[in-house]
């Protein structure tokens, strides 16, 4: 072989040596779902099943890059996600279809102890900002013990750039988290809306105390109070929740998870007491699984 051929071939070597001992690649999985039990029917329901890869390496100048790619199924329908971000050393910027709104990122309830995605559960009205874009810029760091992001979600078929601000930091034992979403709706579709959100967790004595505020700015808001604790090496917690809407709307759910390993298991109880009406009560059971790799 030629000698310059063979030194060629040993300098890209050792180029792609080097390479491949900074990067990292992860393959995983979830497969998610529950089974309902509501007063009129009984229902297996399909949540969540993706498969994503995870690759992550430096850049020459030392930035660090991770870039994620899933392929997920809900409800039978299939879609391709994109995530890349970038760390500056000045904070995180994050582009692609993955990028949640920074709102949708922190809003998660402290009072709700469910497998379940937590959140605004009886609000409808609430938007957190990520429902409402589709591809998103994001921004992210953290100052003064406070974390911070901040997200501008691409125009949709029904609004204009939807920007999203969001922060959280832990004082004096609590973590508190705050954030709101500016939602610009093309007409001739509803008002713009401001929906913002506000939650507190506090641990003592082995309970973890939870409140959350979710305001939808178009007349409705849900509060939430719960507490939690862990007994038996399971995780149980009770959650209240009063949405005031044109019809206001209380309800009240026990929550008793078992984490195994790569599986864990959740068994829901709830209420739900309609004002004024006795037709749109409700009681039903929930039992959820999840399963990664």
């Amino acid at each position: 072989m030629n000698r310059s051929k063979i030194i060629g071939a040993t300098a890209l070597a050792s180029v792609m040596a080097a390479s491949a001992a900074q990067a990292e690649m992860s393959i995983g999985g979830l497969f998610a779902g529950s089974i309902d039990d509501t007063s009129a029917d009984v229902a297996s329901t399909f949540s969540t099943n993706s498969i994503y890869v995870t690759y992550s390496d430096s850049l020459d100048n030392g930035m660090g890059v991770s870039l994620t790619m899933s392929l997920n199924g809900t409800s039978g329908t299939t879609n391709l996600v994109t995530d890349v971000n970038i760390d500056t050393g000045m904070g995180t910027i994050g582009l692609g279809t993955g990028q949640d709104s920074a709102v949708d990122g922190m809003d998660g309830s402290p009072a709700c102890f469910s497998l379940n995605a937590c959140g605004s559960a009886l609000n409808a009205n609430y938007n957190d900002g990520d429902t409402a874009s589709g591809n998103s810029i994001a921004y992210s760091n953290s100052m003064g013990g406070i974390d911070f992001k901040i997200t501008r979600g691409m125009e949709s078929a029904t609004t204009n750039p939807v920007m999203s601000y969001a922060a959280g930091m832990s004082l004096m034992g609590a973590t508190i988290k705050a954030g709101v979403s500016s939602i610009d709706y093309i007409a001739p579709a509803t008002a713009d809306i401001d929906p913002s959100f506000v939650t507190v967790g506090y641990s003592i004595a082995g309970l973890n105390l939870g409140y959350a505020v979710y305001d939808g700015d178009n007349g409705g808001e849900e509060t939430q109070m719960g507490v939690g604790t862990t007994a038996m090496g399971m995780n149980v917690g009770v959650t209240f929740a009063d949405a005031d809407l044109a019809t206001d709307v209380d309800y009240m759910r026990v929550s008793i998870g078992k984490g195994m390993g790569a599986a864990s298991f959740g068994l829901d109880y709830t209420e739900t007491d309609v004002a004024g009406t006795d037709t749109g009560d409700t009681d039903h059971w929930n039992f959820m699984y999840v399963v990664g790799f």
